[in-house]
């Protein structure tokens, strides 16, 4: 099964697009969308720490690579065009039917949100050199076969003084206790997670400089934890209200195995999480 099946085949989009509407007449909030909408270990509080690392930087072009539904997309769009300034976004997924769904979630939660999204092997970046001054992954690389095209793919778009900035899972000293399936990955030959060290060192041969690391694997622990407990609870849903959005909709009914994995994952040092920011390599 290759990896765009493994997202596309289990989703339910329909069913959850009618849920939407039929929940939040007015329009969702990013709360609201989170289940679906911040997929990556540690919800949306870990993509509010990468919107710190963009308050600081403040870029104007933005690249973010894997996409999924869009989650981290519209939460930047919301939060600097409100706070910030505008600024240009382009996301791009090799599965098509989320880049679809993305759009529709999207004219849902705000028309007047203008983004780029782009069905694509981030192998092979359609852009033009110099496009970008900030490029984001968000468990995105565990999916890239060969990271240091990828890479190299990504220094090539992106204009001096840029920023790449990883959110990423990364292979723990116990890589034989790992278990699948997890949700970026039914098997192990979907999955292509490296070690700190080696991901250092192919973003060094890329062209980048690594300048801040962040382990945040015991945060994302305590995460996978409060979310499991909030799974097993009642649906508190009223009779009149669509049930509650649940991530099992877009990964199918493998979530209630990829779920307690996670955690089993975590804790036997099997994966870690870390966020990482790069420069680009002065000659």
């Amino acid at each position: 099964m290759g990896i765009d099946q493994h997202y596309s085949d289990h989703m339910d989009e329909e069913t959850l697009l009618s849920q939407l509407r039929e929940r939040y007449p007015e329009g969702p909030t990013i709360y609201q969308l989170a289940p679906i909408d911040q997929l990556h270990i540690g919800g949306i509080k870990a993509s509010e720490k990468l919107l710190l690392q963009l308050e600081e930087i403040q870029p104007k072009r933005i690249l973010e690579i894997g996409s999924g539904t869009g989650g981290l997309m519209r939460l930047i769009s919301n939060r600097f065009n409100t706070e910030i300034s505008a600024i240009e976004i382009t996301t791009v997924d090799i599965t098509h039917r989320f880049n679809t769904l993305n759009r529709s979630i999207t004219e849902l939660f705000n028309k007047d949100i203008s983004v780029r999204i782009v069905t694509c092997d981030a192998q092979q970046l359609p852009f033009a050199d110099n496009s970008f001054d900030c490029i984001i992954f968000q468990h995105s690389l565990l999916n890239i076969p060969d990271t240091e095209d990828c890479l190299r793919e990504c220094r090539r778009v992106m204009d001096t003084n840029s920023t790449l900035l990883l959110h990423e899972v990364i292979q723990g000293p116990n890589p034989k206790q790992m278990r699948y399936p997890v949700p970026w990955a039914r098997t192990a030959d979907q999955s292509h997670l490296l070690t700190l060290t080696e991901l250092t060192q192919r973003l060094e041969v890329s062209g980048f400089t690594l300048d801040n690391t962040d382990h945040w694997t015991e945060e994302a622990l305590a995460w996978r934890k409060r979310q499991t407990s909030k799974e097993k609870s009642t649906d508190t849903a009223s009779p009149n209200k669509a049930p509650l959005i649940s991530p099992a909709q877009i990964l199918g009914d493998d979530f209630n195995k990829m779920a307690p994995n996670l955690i089993a994952n975590l804790s036997g040092g099997s994966i870690e999480v870390w966020q990482l920011s790069c420069s680009l390599q002065t000659a």
